[in-house]
């Protein structure tokens, strides 16, 4: 008897309160890191994807995809 795992963790790219580019996980209020552009913070999120099985990246430039 198994069961079906479907925790994929979504790493997000947004723009933040102080201009800044934050990188949070979903289901977490504080975000994880904070960049001056949207590239480096895109750049650390799929980083840290990586690491972890079943991860995905969307940024703000995603969100009318």
């Amino acid at each position: 008897m198994g069961f079906d795992q479907k925790d994929e963790t979504v790493f997000n790219v947004s723009l933040g309160k102080s201009n800044k580019w934050d990188v949070s996980e979903t289901g977490f209020d504080k975000p994880l890191a904070s960049f001056d552009t949207e590239t480096e913070a895109r750049n650390y999120a799929e980083e840290i994807a990586r690491t972890k099985p079943d991860s995905t990246v969307k940024s703000g430039s995603d969100a009318d995809k």
